[in-house]
């Protein structure tokens, strides 16, 4: 092994030892964190329809040039149709789930072959009369879906463009491509490898679409410290029971009791993730403060999150707006 190599692996060794005992003496949480969609839809805009307007008719010859692509590249024939319906069925029920807006019509609605020619636009008037017919404010469109699928891995990669139709000011309010791929590794053999690593490319595609226009949810890990002085001990029991005012009085006992400014850092530390949690932002902020004052190097990080989640409240409820 050349010196070079055993530096290389002295230092993965380092991080690795200092992740094992951070992670030692630190116990875990989990939050569901809502974050700011990347597009604020007008707030009347709350009742959609999605559309698949990348259906191809029959009779038209594409069908014919799909088959003679399937054989050639090895991917399933049509599979590009099997999951862009696939897609389109995900982001329905991500509409029907979420608080934002409602689905208007369940069933994928088909436009004629002169509407869905390519990735253009769909025109100002159809869109208008689609509205009309279904009492729709807009309309979220999947307009392309292309896939490549892997056999040897059991995998698909595939590219989507959306679009949201605003018909009350007759413009796109967003239009964005989304990349997503998906394995598959069932032993199913009701419907081919190829084809099921597609739909869950594609329905992921609109989970990611989605998670633009609307305020969304993640699945966050937290950390606290779990050990130092009894309270520290002590509210970690507590912690566990899921009680956690029993473990804000412990925490504040300990920041209280001022004899060790190492665990008055812990304790403060954990104070404002008990406040995140609660969604007392300025409390959380309070507290942090109080340990990174305390020399708690881990606090400036967390400080950052806490920043971040506070700033983002404001937008997060004006998006959520419905007229």
């Amino acid at each position: 092994m050349t010196n070079n190599m055993k530096k290389k692996f002295y230092s993965f060794g380092v991080v690795l030892l200092t992740l094992v005992l951070f992670q030692s003496c630190m116990g875990t949480t989990y939050l569901n964190v809502r974050h700011a969609a990347q597009i604020s839809l007008p707030a009347d805009l709350d009742s959609v329809l999605v559309i698949n307007k990348t259906k191809v008719e029959k009779g038209k010859g594409n069908q014919v040039f799909n088959a003679l692509e399937g054989l050639m590249t090895g991917e399933p024939i049509l599979g590009d149709k099997y999951g862009s319906k696939s897609a389109v069925k995900n982001m329905q029920k991500l509409v029907i789930e979420s608080d934002r807006m409602d689905l208007i019509h369940n069933d994928i609605i088909n436009l004629g072959l002169k509407d869905i020619s390519g990735d253009t636009p769909i025109k100002s008037d159809i869109i208008d009369s689609i509205c009309e017919e279904y009492g729709a404010d807009g309309l979220i469109a999947l307009e392309l879906f292309d896939s490549d699928s892997y056999n040897s891995t059991n995998s698909a990669e595939v590219k989507t463009l959306w679009r949201v139709y605003y018909p009350d000011e007759r413009k796109i309010i967003d239009e964005y491509i989304v990349h997503s791929g998906a394995n598959n590794f069932s032993l199913s053999v009701l419907v081919p490898s190829g084809y099921r690593a597609i739909s869950k490319a594609g329905a992921y595609g609109a989970e990611l679409y989605f998670n633009r226009i609307v305020p969304n949810f993640t699945r966050e890990a937290r950390y606290y410290y779990t050990k130092g002085s009894h309270e520290i001990k002590a509210a970690k029991k507590s912690v566990k029971l899921g009680n956690w005012d029993q473990a804000i009085y412990y925490w504040e006992v300990e920041t209280e009791s001022q004899t060790n400014q190492k665990n008055e850092g812990k304790a403060a530390y954990n104070l404002a993730l008990a406040y995140e949690i609660k969604e007392d932002f300025d409390k959380a902020l309070e507290w942090i403060d109080v340990s990174e004052a305390a020399g708690n190097m881990k606090a400036t990080s967390y400080k950052a999150i806490l920043q971040n989640r506070k700033s983002e409240i404001a937008l997060i409820q004006d998006q959520l707006k419905r007229e």
